[in-house]
This record gives structure tokens, C-alpha cells and sequence, in this order.
């Protein structure tokens, strides 16, 4: 296990805590690199981390030992409790919330749509005012499983209005405090001093480490801090049920269901499944450059936690390496993946490049666009930013930043590649070129203008410069490429927009698309110059 830690166990480098639980005791618990690299502090098993994603089965457990008291069903609307939000014309459920299929919007894509910094302190009063602008949500409630960071938050809200007490006072007294764990709290405001707490730290585009700010003073979704030793108690509680009951506790690791009646894999602020024959139960999270994974394996009382503060480590995957050691006697094989295997950058002639450039459909609205940089070929996916490519081929061409290659089709010179496959994790996709058309002037002029957007409360420019559309967003700017009729796509939060345009040519409307939050709606105002006066 120190040998999968490795890279992150020098003093100059931030690093992570790892505890291992076997029936219920710590069998192996170890702090890699720093929790402060300014300070040089090692990480230890004292180390508090903030947890990000891995609060919400926390949350969530406080909404059950609510339920169980009858103080609440999670069959309740919420708005019952958070009349507030807006009436979306059928109930939200508490359950919804839990399983993530309410269809509400999530929090941190709208933040960033409307102009916020994860750096900036955000507060519940923040969040809530946003939450209640939004008059669509991005689906009707039950219908389908999307992540949602609102739904949590909405959690709090309703455990503060049935409890009398914020999330982060009944937490200490319902569960913190009857397990014994003193170093965890909700942290409802971010400037509060934690003892022993680790900073976290990212890669730069230098290579070296660097300072992320984490000023979240919101808790539901995130925002709990605690130790390796406190979620060993926490771990435990499944097994005993010494606070909430093992009724409780089952209750809360059923599997979520749409209204199709399909069963989703998560649970309440869990992911339940299974790993090469075991049942497994998870969650991971990820905030500024914290990341933290818990994985239990219940029927053989064996469980991982991983606590990182470095940016660039992968709990979840670490957890199932430390898990390939410890039960590697009970786990079946892992099948075979093709890997890529090693091969060294070859010279290719940079007519022949011409016949890759364009655009390949992966899935529909997913596309990866390839284009010319002198005698080398870059990728760039929908909603992300262009990579360099390297070829090992005359046909074959890799990314650097993460291990994928494409493979186009060989074709004589002078024609031009019509299909490829993306190889990645082991999976071949297959790739097909599409067309799409480049907007002409006069349509792009058309677009032109500023956009308002009621649930954000803000206004895009949209305009022109040096023939490229480009957006003007509240502290951003980006530039939008092609992806169809009058659909372009562009990196985060935006994504991918959609102008609505009428036969005589005006496009009033633009709706965005950025995954978490869907038909984002703006429409084309007018706005008079600024220092102009209305004539009397």
C-alpha cells in the first residue's frame, strides 16, 4: 500500500491519509506528504480533511433519523418545509432529493453560470436565493438519476425547518457526539479554525503544487471535516446500529427507482454495487483539490478511506487497489483489458494529416473535433478545451493528458477519412465523421446581442470578434464552436448553447446545456448605450 502512495509521500508534496477496517478495528492507518506545505506539516492520522461528496450520506442519515421519529416522510413535497421554491406544478419528493432524480438544478453549475467563483465565499443564503430564481428543472421529478448538488442542500433546509436546529448543531448532537467522534463538525462557515486541518493543493500548469482556496460556508451537499479514526466509528455504525438502528440503516441503502420503475444504483448519499463478485457500498468527493473516498465491503466487514489533499490522487481508484491486496483471496479475476501498449512518436507528413481534420460524432451531441496545428493533429471534445496529439502512426494518434488513442481509417491521397475509433479504458468506441456547416456572416450577426437570463439573474453578450462567436459572461469570457444548426459548444460552465431562431432570420432566445443544469433559458433584450439619455 505505501508503494501506491508513493508520488505523494515526499515532505514537499501534499499527500493523503489512509485507514484500513477489518471488523470493526483499524488494521492499518498511514499519512502520506504534507497537510501544510508552507508549514512542511505531515499528514497523519490526526489529519482533518474536508470531505466534500462523501458529507452527503451524513445529510442524509440526519433526514432518516427524522423520518423514523415521524417528524417527516421522505414521501413529503419539500416544499412542504421550503415553501420557497418555486411550484414546478407536481411534488418534489424528500426521496427524490435523496436518490438524486428530483431534476433540480445543481448549485455549483448555476453559481458558475451566474458568474461566481468556487474561491468566493458562498453561503446557504447564497445557494437558496439562487435555488428558489429557478422557475424549470431539468427533467420532471423521478423520471431519470442526475447528480445534484441542490438536492442537498435542500436536505439541510429541511432538517433545520423539522428540527428547530441547523444541520451542523443537530449533526453533533444526533450523531456526532453518541459515536464518539470529536473531530468531526458541518463547517457552516468557512473562516471557523480547524486543529490539524490540511490544506489543499493542486497541480499547476508548471508541474509544481499550488494553493486552492476552499471558502464554502454552505454545508449539505459538502462541507464536513473529519478524520480516518472518526470514519472508522462511522463505519462501524453500519454494522452495529448503535445510533439510528439497523432498520435505519438498511432503509437507507435501498436503491433508488425512477418512475419507469428502473432501479438506479444510488442509494441516499451512497452508491451501491458490486466489485469483481463483491457487494460494495461508496461514495467519493471532490472539492477545490480535496479528495476523499469511502468504500465498504459489508458482507466481509472490511472497508477503505481514503483522505487526500492533493489534487491529482484518486481515492476511489486507490481504495479498490488497497482492497485488490487485503481481498485478493475472495475477489474473482479481473478480466483482460487491451491496453495501450508503449509505442515511440513517429514523423508524419503533414498532407497526410489533412485527411483526419473535422468533425467525428462519438454520440449524439458528443462530438470530438480535430484539427491542423502545423505537422501535428489536436482533439477537442465537446464542452472541453483542445489537446495536442502525438502520432505513433501514420494513422494512429495519442493525447497526452490522459491515455486514449484515435485510430482513423486508412485512405489514398486526396480523400478524406470518413470513421475512426477512440480507444480508452479498455473500450473501443467508434467514431463517424459528420458535417457540420460554419455558420455564414450574416447568421453570426445574427446571434449578436445581449441575453438575460431570469433564473440567473444576469446578462451574456454575445458578439464577434475576429470572426469567431464569443461570449461575454459575468466574469468570463469564451469563444463557441460549431456543433450544428445554430448549436455551439464551448468549455465549462457553458457547455453547450442553443440559439432559437426564427424564419425571418432574428434569433431572440439562447438556451444552455452544461449536464447538471439543462434548457437554461436567455432571452434578447435591448439595452440603450451607456451615458444615453431618453429624449424628452
Amino acid at each position: 500500500m505505501d508503494q501506491l502512495f508513493a508520488r505523494w509521500a515526499e515532505p514537499n508534496s501534499p499527500g493523503a491519509v489512509i485507514a484500513v477496517l477489518q471488523d470493526g478495528k483499524i488494521v492499518y492507518s498511514q499519512g502520506y506528504g504534507a497537510a501544510n506545505l508552507e508549514h512542511g506539516v505531515p499528514n497523519t492520522p490526526a489529519t482533518v480533511f474536508h470531505l466534500a461528496s462523501v458529507s452527503k450520506q451524513f445529510t442524509a442519515f440526519a433526514v432518516y433519523l427524522l423520518a423514523h421519529e415521524g417528524k417527516l416522510s421522505l414521501d413529503d413535497d419539500v416544499r412542504k418545509y421550503v415553501p420557497k421554491l418555486h411550484d414546478f406544478d407536481t411534488p418534489i419528493t424528500i426521496r427524490q432529493l435523496l436518490h438524486h432524480t428530483s431534476g433540480i438544478r445543481d448549485q455549483w453549475n448555476l453559481l458558475a453560470l451566474a458568474g461566481w467563483r468556487l474561491d468566493d465565499e458562498i453561503t446557504d443564503d447564497d445557494v437558496a436565493h439562487l435555488l428558489y430564481q429557478q422557475t424549470e428543472l431539468n427533467f420532471p421529478p423521478g423520471d431519470q438519476f442526475l447528480y445534484s448538488n441542490s438536492g442537498y442542500t435542500l436536505l439541510a433546509m429541511v432538517v433545520k425547518q423539522v428540527s428547530g436546529k441547523t444541520l451542523s448543531e443537530f449533526a453533533k448532537q444526533r450523531i456526532f457526539d453518541p459515536l464518539g467522534m470529536s473531530h468531526t463538525h458541518f463547517q457552516d462557515k468557512y473562516g471557523i479554525v480547524v486543529k490539524d486541518r490540511a490544506y489543499s493543493y493542486g497541480r499547476q500548469a508548471d508541474g509544481k503544487y499550488g494553493y486552492i482556496a476552499l471558502s464554502y460556508s454552505t454545508v449539505g451537499p459538502s462541507s464536513l471535516f473529519s478524520t480516518v479514526g472518526d470514519l472508522a466509528r462511522w463505519d462501524e455504525n453500519f454494522y452495529t446500529g448503535d445510533v439510528g438502528g439497523l432498520a435505519l440503516l438498511a432503509e437507507m441503502q435501498e436503491k433508488g427507482k425512477l418512475n419507469s420503475g428502473k432501479e438506479i444504483n444510488y442509494a441516499s448519499g451512497l452508491t451501491i454495487g458490486r466489485y469483481r463478485g463483491l457487494r460494495t457500498v461508496e461514495h467519493a468527493g471532490g472539492d477545490a483539490a480535496y479528495r476523499t473516498n469511502i468504500l465498504r465491503f459489508p458482507d466481509q466487514h472490511f472497508s477503505v478511506v481514503v483522505l487526500a489533499n492533493a489534487g491529482d490522487l484518486t481515492p476511489a481508484a486507490l481504495s479498490f487497489r488497497i482492497a485488490d491486496i487485503y481481498l485478493k483471496e475472495l475477489l474473482r479475476p479481473v478480466p483482460d483489458k487491451p491496453v495501450l501498449e508503449d509505442k515511440p512518436e513517429v514523423t508524419v507528413d503533414p498532407k497526410i494529416l489533412d485527411a483526419y481534420v473535422g468533425d467525428y460524432e462519438l454520440r449524439p451531441g458528443f462530438i470530438i473535433s480535430i484539427s491542423k496545428d502545423n505537422d501535428h493533429l489536436a482533439a477537442r471534445a465537446t464542452g472541453q478545451p483542445s489537446f495536442p496529439m502525438y502520432a505513433v502512426s501514420n494513422t494512429a494518434f495519442r493525447l497526452r493528458v490522459v491515455p486514449a488513442e484515435i485510430v482513423f481509417d486508412d485512405v489514398v491521397q486526396g480523400e478524406t477519412a470518413q470513421r475512426a475509433i477512440l480507444h480508452q479504458n479498455g473500450a473501443n468506441l467508434p467514431l463517424k465523421r459528420i458535417s457540420i456547416t460554419k455558420p455564414a456572416a450574416d447568421r453570426l450577426k445574427a446571434y449578436e446581442g445581449h441575453y438575460y437570463s431570469a433564473e440567473l439573474g444576469v446578462i451574456y453578450d454575445v458578439f464577434i470578434r475576429e470572426n469567431v462567436l464569443m461570449v461575454h459572461y459575468p466574469r468570463g469570457e469564451v469563444d463557441l464552436q460549431p456543433a450544428g444548426v445554430d448549436a455551439f459548444t464551448t468549455g465549462f460552465p457553458i457547455g453547450n448553447l442553443k440559439f432559437a431562431c426564427a424564419d425571418d432570420g432574428k434569433c431572440n432566445e439562447m438556451s444552455i446545456d452544461d449536464g447538471r443544469v439543462k434548457q437554461l433559458r436567455f432571452g434578447k433584450i435591448s439595452l440603450d448605450p451607456i451615458g444615453a439619455r431618453s429624449s424628452q
